[in-house]
């Protein structure tokens, strides 16, 4: 059996899936039966495991879900609710991510589109992906004070090197100028990629009206819808009244 100092060691070069699988082992009977290579082999795959895990925990903390613990399985038990389900589930399988297009979830208050974006974004997690969510006042917010800190470059480099961004109650209120021009910036940059994911309960035929600023709201209109996913979603009640976790 491996003594201290080598488990020691393996904690010292950040195996600790590999300790932790032989300090279990230690307390088993079933060391005898298992041959040298096989071991090795169930060693590995402890620690290979373990680190996915550990990944997937971190990536579902960074990403800052509104609706953690959101799940599309729970979608089918909705009655009286009107969803595209086959997209939903093309969308699922992530193949979106891999052609970094986005997706218009759109819909009236308590729909459920935050609870299916956060379902999206988790699934997404699962692939190993890096995620964001923001309402857009956070998104201006962030934006806005890194250009008053001198931080706007990189505060932009980390929004545009997210591989899925969520933003919630886009066009809620109508944005300043000055966020015309910040959201034209990100999503110049975020065009084809990366994807982002646009909850909002406008259609895309209003998000000009929103905009002062007709130029920049003519790109940053056809740069989202010409590369989008888009579907209504909509509900005899508000899902709130189903699941207390929902937007």
């Amino acid at each position: 059996m491996i003594d201290i100092e080598t488990l020691t060691r393996l904690k010292m070069m950040r195996l600790s899936g590999m300790a932790e699988y032989f300090e279990n082992l230690a307390a088993t009977t079933t060391t005898a039966a298992l041959s040298g290579p096989e071991l090795v082999k169930q060693a590995v795959d402890w620690e290979y495991e373990r680190r996915r895990d550990s990944k997937l925990h971190r990536l579902r903390r960074q990403a800052g879900l509104a609706q953690p613990g959101a799940d599309l399985a729970d979608l089918k038990a909705m009655p009286g609710r009107s969803v595209d389900s086959e997209l939903i589930a093309r969308l699922a399988v992530g193949s979106y991510l891999l052609k970094r297009q986005d997706v218009i979830l759109q819909g009236p208050t308590g729909a459920g589109k935050t609870y299916v974006a956060c379902a999206l974004a988790n699934k997404a997690c699962q692939q190993y992906r890096k995620v964001l969510y923001l309402s857009a006042g956070e998104l201006f917010d962030r934006i806005t004070i890194a250009e008053r800190t001198g931080d706007k470059k990189r505060c932009l480099d980390t929004l545009v090197k997210v591989e899925l961004l969520i933003i919630d109650d886009w066009f809620l209120t109508p944005p300043t100028r000055p966020q015309v021009q910040q959201l034209h910036t990100l999503i110049d940059r975020r065009h084809k990629t990366a994807s982002t994911i646009y909850c909002t309960q406008l259609p895309p035929g209003q998000w000009h009206d929103r905009m002062e600023e007709k130029i920049l709201a003519d790109a940053i209109v056809d740069r989202i819808t010409t590369n989008a996913h888009a579907t209504v979603l909509d509900c005899d009640d508000s899902m709130r009244k189903h699941f207390t976790h929902l937007e």
